[in-house]
């Protein structure tokens, strides 16, 4: 398996590679991941790792030129695991994922090989500043995405990127939509954890609201704050409690600059382990992506955990939640305030919405599901 970012570093592209990694060697699976030169290894994921920049430490999303730079080092250490572990299949992650695996077919025309893609390379470089949109660049990643998507059979986890696929003139036996999942036995409903709450400070009898993931602009951070701001107005006595990284003294800048910095908690990087502990901190969470395309893990963890999530009406974030969720119109702060408010005022519907979450996360979003899935794949392979 091709990994072409630091893994593991606690953030929505390694968690899904974790937890399929997982599902796998449950489907008897033997996995070696090939991944970058940082980030952290994680016990029963036998992980082989190229050489690294001395000046490589970005850990978080998003292009680089770094991370371009990087990308020989990863393509060789591919090559010699596949020579000496003999692999049936190479399953690569990411559009850098199969540019490697293009590259390694020259030489190993006998294995099979799948592209593991989430979301849009072109899209994402113009959320991530990278490139402009319509310029010489954007035209280039365009016919660059087109030419990658055309090479291997393509996995994906939500409806938008089969539509998007399909753009992409990927007929319909080239691809299958396999979901994203959430070990439901891990995050599973719990009682308010009042050892951790006293040791972070936040106070139970308060109303809570929470946000995982990272903090960036086209993960929809500028617009949550701004919500947040609206909601403290209305309530008071409202703790925002945020999990996540980068950027975090920008936002507690910003708010400061709204007056709300005594209604927020950032508790910045959790290990992936000890997230139900601090997601049990509420029974409110937000998930503000605006990304259109792609997918958005933080919500399988809410809904196991049966939270009640405030998400913008993405067509992603609708085929997850499907009715169990409130939705707010796009990039719209003032909507997202007003769907929080709704879950704050209405303890009612936050049950409701809380039990049928995690009904739905148990029957149809497990791993376990999504695992055996990816299994067909590669035997169809």
């Amino acid at each position: 398996m091709i990994a072409p970012t630091p893994f593991f570093s606690d953030r929505g592209c390694h968690t899904q590679i974790y937890e399929e990694i997982k599902a796998l060697q449950k489907e008897n699976i033997e996995i070696i991941l090939c991944t970058y030169g940082i980030g952290c290894d994680v016990p029963g994921i036998s992980s082989i790792r190229c050489f690294r920049l001395p000046w490589h430490h970005k850990l978080s999303a998003g292009a680089s030129f770094i991370k371009i730079l990087t990308l020989p080092f990863l393509t060789a250490t591919v090559i010699r695991t596949i020579l000496r572990f003999k692999p049936d299949i190479v399953h690569a992650h990411l559009h850098e994922g199969a540019l490697i695996a293009r590259f390694c077919r020259i030489f190993f025309k006998k294995t099979k090989y799948l592209f593991d893609m989430q979301g849009s390379l072109t899209g994402e470089l113009v959320q991530h500043g990278f490139i402009q949109k319509d310029g010489f660049w954007h035209k280039f990643f365009s016919f660059l995405e087109r030419r990658i998507s055309g090479w291997f059979f393509i996995i994906t986890q939500s409806e938008s990127m089969m539509k998007e696929l399909e753009s992409l003139g990927v007929p319909p036996e080239r691809r299958r939509n396999v979901h994203d999942g959430v070990d439901t036995a891990v995050f599973y409903p719990r009682s308010f954890p009042a050892i951790l709450a006293k040791r972070l400070g936040i106070d139970q009898t308060r109303p809570r609201v929470l946000f995982m993931g990272l903090l960036e602009p086209y993960q929809g951070a500028d617009l949550m704050f701004q919500a947040f701001q609206a909601v403290a107005t209305k309530i008071s006595t409202t703790q925002f409690i945020v999990i996540g990284y980068p950027n975090i003294g920008k936002y507690k800048a910003l708010c400061d600059q709204y007056g709300i910095a005594d209604h927020v908690k950032f508790l910045g990087r959790v290990d992936y382990a000890l997230l139900p502990e601090y997601l049990a901190l509420s029974e409110i969470a937000v998930a503000p992506k605006i990304a259109v395309t792609e997918g958005d893990g933080k919500i399988y963890n809410y809904m196991a955990m049966g939270m009640t999530t405030v998400a913008f009406d993405r067509s992603v974030s609708r085929e997850i939640l499907a009715e169990y969720g409130i939705f707010s119109v796009m990039e719209n702060a003032q909507s997202l305030a007003e769907g929080i408010l709704q879950a704050i005022e209405n303890p009612g519907l936050r049950k409701k919405i809380g039990e049928g979450a995690r009904q739905r996360a148990v029957e149809c979003l497990s791993w376990k599901v999504v695992g055996q899935r990816i299994h067909e794949v590669y035997e169809q392979l």
